[in-house]
């Protein structure tokens, strides 16, 4: 088996990729039952995923709908007109807050389709401890480059640093 991201070659047994990190068990699975991937990568093929894809469309309806309300509110205004009567400031500012909630809603969804988590990452469960990557890793088999790094594991970190700077005496 080989890791998709970076082609270096791995054992189906391991869960990380050596090289680049990529999480393989998902590759594992496929390579050992014979499958390969059916659905399309929405996200891959437009960059954005249809949730986003909503968010960014109704984000944009409301605030060009609400800037809409919004001036012709304040050119209404001008020419001495209240089509709310008195309540016409009030829905002037409520349209200015629905363009700030629908500007909002817009970055949320480039945000999450920009952020590197992407909303994969799976929640631990209550009863099991959140480990690090390291603590996964600390567990899976070793390869050369780990069996070779044990030696280094036990030496001391110390350092003699001889001073060769000249001194005023």
């Amino acid at each position: 088996m080989y890791c998709p991201k970076c082609s270096t070659e791995a054992s189906t047994e391991q869960k990380f990729c050596r090289v680049c990190g990529m999480e393989l068990q998902p590759v594992a699975v496929l390579v050992q039952n014979g499958q390969t991937s059916t659905e399309p990568d929405h996200k891959a093929a437009s960059g954005l995923t249809r949730r986003h894809r909503a968010m960014l469309i109704w984000g944009c309806v409301t605030m060009f709908g609400a800037v809409a309300v919004g001036a012709s509110l304040k050119i209404l205004g001008k020419e001495g007109i209240k089509p709310a009567g008195e309540f016409t400031p009030y829905l002037s500012v409520l349209a200015l807050l629905v363009v700030f909630f629908s500007m909002g809603m817009i970055c949320l969804a480039l945000l999450e389709n920009i952020s590197p988590r992407g909303g994969s990452r799976k929640r631990a469960e209550p009863d099991q401890p959140v480990r690090s990557p390291v603590e996964q890793l600390a567990n899976a088999p070793l390869g050369i480059t780990d069996k070779t790094t044990e030696f280094f594991e036990d030496a001391p970190l110390s350092t003699r640093v001889r001073d060769t700077a000249p001194h005023d005496e």
